[in-house]
């Protein structure tokens, strides 16, 4: 049987048990998110947590950190569900055993930005091509960079997109600097140096709007499929993690992926600027793989409500 099946199978057993339980092992009506900077950076949590806690009268905290770290939380249980985006580690949590679904539910995209003027002239519509005009300019002292270095979804994207470069010679380069930090630190930090950096779009424009014409960076790439940045939602294995909110966790997952979910992310704006597109159910739209097993789980989920 395919593993995501089995894990599928398996997790409509444990959660007939569970809800049966009433939530037995957890304390407080709350659930816990471990999610990206970006999601939090952006506001969109923030703008999301009153609808979900008036809808079910559980209170929303989360955990904001880079995607490598909002695993490493999940993965001691000390979270209740993960809304992340590398869709490599997501698939490995599932098929570990730590985690019985993941499911996309909406998208941005990561953009290039650099100091007004750009001194690297890296330009372009093309990721590739702009990574490497960095490197170049970097080696003739004419460009920094800034990565984030904290093993999130936005630095695996960095190094992928260095690899495609054909740049491998960066990490103990001079003008490559590690910020060890969240999505909007980084963003400061390149702004402070007059850096290039890579970002997803809402934490720029959210940062945009606080900042105003105190933030001296413009985007000098995007548009390029390399740059597109589906989010998923990942509910653990309750098997593993006996303690967690898995019902709560359910609810989370019901409101995201629910029409009143879906039409909140993809209202939530700035400056009047869309910042995430609902995607649940549609990924075959975006040239991504279908996810029909995990959205008819879900569906029957709802219906058993």
């Amino acid at each position: 049987m395919d593993p995501s099946k089995a894990a599928l199978l398996a997790s409509a057993a444990i959660l007939a048990v569970l809800f049966s339980i009433a939530f037995l092992g957890t304390s407080g009506e709350k659930v816990i998110v471990a999610t990206t900077t970006s999601t939090a950076d952006s506001g969109l949590i923030d703008y999301i947590k009153p609808y979900f806690e008036a809808e079910y009268g559980v209170s929303l905290s989360w955990i904001s950190l880079g995607t490598g770290q909002a695993i490493a939380v999940a993965s001691r249980g000390d979270a209740d569900i993960l809304l992340i985006h590398d869709r490599e580690r997501e698939e490995q949590f599932v098929s570990s055993g730590n985690g019985t679904l993941r499911v996309t539910v909406f998208y941005n995209d990561f953009i290039v930005v650099g100091p007004i003027g750009d001194p690297a002239s890296a330009s372009s519509q093309d990721a590739k091509v702009c990574m490497g005009r960095i490197a170049d300019a970097g080696r003739s002292g004419t460009a920094l960079f800034i990565s984030r270095g904290d093993g999130s979804g936005t630095h695996s994207l960095e190094k992928r997109l260095w690899a495609a470069s054909g740049i491998r010679d960066y990490e103990n380069s001079g003008w490559y600097k590690s910020a060890g930090s969240g999505m909007a630190a980084t963003l400061r930090l390149a702004n402070e140096l007059g850096a290039y950096t890579i970002t997803d779009r809402a934490t720029f424009c959210k940062l945009k709007e606080s900042m105003g014409d105190a933030l001296k960076l413009i985007v000098v790439c995007e548009g390029d499929p390399a740059l597109f940045n589906p989010y998923s939602l990942v509910l653990l294995n309750p098997s593993r993690y006996p303690n967690i909110r898995y019902g709560y966790a359910i609810d989370f997952l019901l409101f995201i992926t629910s029409p009143e979910g879906q039409g909140l992310i993809g209202n939530y704006t700035l400056s009047g600027e869309r910042l995430f597109f609902p995607v649940y159910g549609k990924t075959e739209c975006l040239g991504l793989p279908p996810e029909d097993e995990a959205v008819a789980f879900i569906e029957d989920l709802r219906a058993h409500r």
